[in-house]
């Protein structure tokens, strides 16, 4: 080899190795599940076809494939707010260790999977497998942010609503070098954030105040919800509840007919407001929050909803609403406008709002409470007005499981909605649905 060729070759190697180092890599999910084999789409498959003799719910083959897709999307997310610098390298190394972690956990799973699809009796590795789906799982509880800095800390991480109270609220604080966007999500049903959103400036704390709605809670512990933002922190919180508050609207819907009937009239938003008042903290964060006034208002059409007078929980319904127009995206208000409107004689609009309720929380968490509870009282309204497709919404099987479950669901419905015999058309329906045509 001449003194020229050699030349030619370090210039070569040199210029490999120079593309090698700048060159930016491709650091999106895709790529990185093409290098280790993995096929999502096929592992998904692969669950459905072994769930039934291996023991895997369809609750857990929804939250695999939901995990999956949760997985893709924060991968990418983070490649690509490091490639535009708004995620230093420390955290952006942080995360994607973790992400890369549930990677490799995610690959076991599946060669787990792919043994037992291969051998005539599946259910011989049951416990291998769903071990392994139980450490996925375990894993993400745990956050991609595990371990790494956050810049948003929420106090406290519990709320107890006992006896009558009517609101708790969590400090959110920004200790990071940026603005935050933060969000509230997977909020359970019997429960509604104030606000839902907002930014939080550096060295800045704000208030989130989670009240109690008028319907009931949902039964399925623990109920928890996250707080997320835009830089994928997610931090959750779990809510706790005695006996006695799941009553709430009950109490004091009779407290405010007790204080109407003193005076020998009907009750008024006024009475409601003085109860609801009772029931809230005379001090504390929740007054600090933007459109405070609005949730008493909000809270009041709940009571007077629960006391029978329609056209009042209308009023403070109107009330609340135009206070604060973002109520107006929470399906709590338009299940609460839904149960009003069919009171005053107009059960269609009232169907409209529970269907508009549902689409607020297609792909949520809460999605089969929620179409449990606007499926159950749709069905109660067509019942009451001897619709032959009441059976058909009482039928569903969200209704049929939330009947059977949480019996506080039908009594609610068959209460505001006041109709006869709630539970023997739901039996009814079950019936009809199990008989083939």
């Amino acid at each position: 080899m001449n003194a020229k060729t050699a030349t030619v070759l370090i210039v070569l190697i040199l210029a490999g190795v120079a593309v090698y180092i700048l060159w930016p890599r491709d650091c999106s999910f895709s790529a990185r599940k093409r290098s280790l084999g993995i096929d999502l789409e096929v592992g998904l498959d692969k669950v459905k076809s072994v769930k039934g003799k291996i023991g895997i719910s369809d609750d857990q083959v929804r939250d695999f494939d939901t995990f999956m897709k949760d997985l893709a999307l924060k991968y990418d997310m983070a490649c690509t707010d490091h490639k535009n610098k708004r995620m230093n390298d420390a955290e952006y190394s942080c995360r994607r260790k973790n992400m890369d972690d549930m990677l490799d956990k995610l690959q076991l799973f599946l060669t787990k999977l792919n043994a037992a699809v291969s051998l005539p009796d599946p259910s011989v590795q049951k416990e291998v497998i769903l071990r392994a789906l139980s450490d996925l799982e375990e894993v993400e509880k745990k956050g991609y942010a595990s371990g790494c800095t956050s810049a948003m800390n929420v106090s406290p991480r519990t709320l107890a609503f006992n006896d009558h109270v009517s609101e708790h609220s969590v400090q959110i604080s920004n200790s990071g070098n940026n603005q935050i966007i933060f969000s509230v999500a997977d909020v359970p049903r019997g429960f509604v954030p104030q606000p839902s959103s907002g930014n939080i400036v550096v060295g800045q704390t704000v208030s989130v105040a989670v009240f109690r709605t008028s319907e009931p809670i949902t039964n399925i512990p623990p109920l928890t919800f996250r707080l997320v933002n835009n830089f994928m922190d997610e931090v959750p919180v779990e809510i706790q509840f005695d006996q006695e508050n799941t009553s709430l609207y009950d109490d004091l819907a009779t407290k405010v007919q007790s204080l109407s009937s003193q005076q020998n009239r009907p009750p008024t938003v006024g009475d409601a407001l003085k109860i609801v008042d009772e029931s809230l903290p005379k001090s504390g964060a929740w007054m600090s929050i933007k459109n405070a006034d609005s949730m008493r208002y909000f809270l009041a059409a709940g009571v007077l909803s629960r006391a029978g007078s329609a056209s009042e929980a209308h009023q403070a319904l109107d009330t609340a609403t135009a206070k604060n127009p973002e109520l107006e995206k929470q399906p709590a208000t338009l299940i609460l406008r839904g149960v009003v409107l069919n009171r005053e004689g107009k059960p269609d609009e009232a169907l409209q709002h529970f269907s508009k309720a549902n689409t607020l929380v297609v792909g949520s968490k809460t999605e089969k409470d929620t179409r449990a509870i606007t499926s159950l009282l749709s069905g109660a309204v067509a019942q009451k007005q001897g619709q032959a497709d009441a059976s058909v919404w009482l039928g569903k099987k969200e209704v049929q499981d939330a009947a059977k479950n949480n019996p506080k669901v039908v009594d609610f419905a068959a209460t505001e909605v006041k109709v006869k015999n709630l539970n023997q058309a739901i039996q009814k329906a079950s019936a009809q649905a199990a008989t083939p045509h």
